[in-house]
C-alpha cells in the first residue's frame, strides 16, 4: 500500500536506517500489543495491560501510515511503467522473496492450526488456539500489515549502506 501525497508524489525520502528501525518497531509493537490486549482481564492489571496493548497497536498503525507514504513503499507499489529499470528489478526481486517468506509463514500457521486441532498432539503440547473473533482479527490484522510491508522490508534490509571513505 502506497499513499501518494500532493506535496510529495514520489513519497517521503526516509533514510534506510530509519526505515529499518520503523519496520522492526512495527513487527514488534503490533504482536506485543495484540498479546497484551488479548490477555484475560482477571484484575486491575488486566485493564492496564489491555490499555498498554491498545497504545502499542495504535503506535504500530501510525508507523504503518508513515511507511505507507515513503518512497520505498512507492517503489514496491508503483505501476511498472512509472519505475526505472533498476527500481523494477529490485522491486521484482523483493516481491518474489516476500511471496516466498509470506507463503512460508502461512504454511507454518496452517501446520500449527493442524496441531492444535489434533487432540492427541494438543493434549501433550498444550498449544494455544484462537477461539474468539478478537483472536482471529489480531492474526489477520498482522498478516495484512505483513503482506503490505514485507516487500519494502526486504528492499530496506537488502540495501547496503553507503560506504564512508
Amino acid at each position: 500500500m502506497f499513499i501518494r501525497s500532493k506535496t510529495q508524489p514520489f513519497g517521503r525520502q526516509l533514510s534506510t536506517p530509519l526505515v529499518r528501525t520503523l519496520l522492526i518497531a512495527l513487527y514488534t509493537l503490533y504482536p506485543l500489543g495484540c498479546i497484551l490486549q488479548l490477555m484475560p482481564m482477571t484484575s486491575g492489571g488486566g485493564v492496564m495491560a489491555s490499555l498498554a496493548g491498545l497504545v502499542l497497536v495504535v503506535a504500530a498503525i501510525g508507523i504503518f501510515a508513515v511507511l505507507a507514504g515513503s518512497s520505498l513503499q512507492r517503489q514496491t507499489q508503483e505501476p511498472e511503467n512509472l519505475l526505472d529499470e533498476r527500481e523494477r528489478t529490485e522491486r521484482n526481486r523483493a516481491s518474489f522473496q516476500a511471496h516466498s517468506v509470506f507463503s512460508g509463514i502461512v504454511l507454518i500457521g496452517v501446520l500449527y492450526m493442524m496441531l492444535t486441532t489434533d487432540m492427541a498432539a494438543n493434549d501433550k503440547l498444550h498449544l494455544w488456539q484462537p477461539t474468539e473473533g478478537a483472536h482471529w482479527n489480531a492474526i489477520f490484522g498482522g498478516l495484512i500489515l505483513l503482506s503490505f510491508t514485507l516487500p519494502g522490508a526486504i528492499l530496506a534490509f537488502g540495501k547496503t549502506p553507503p560506504q564512508m571513505d
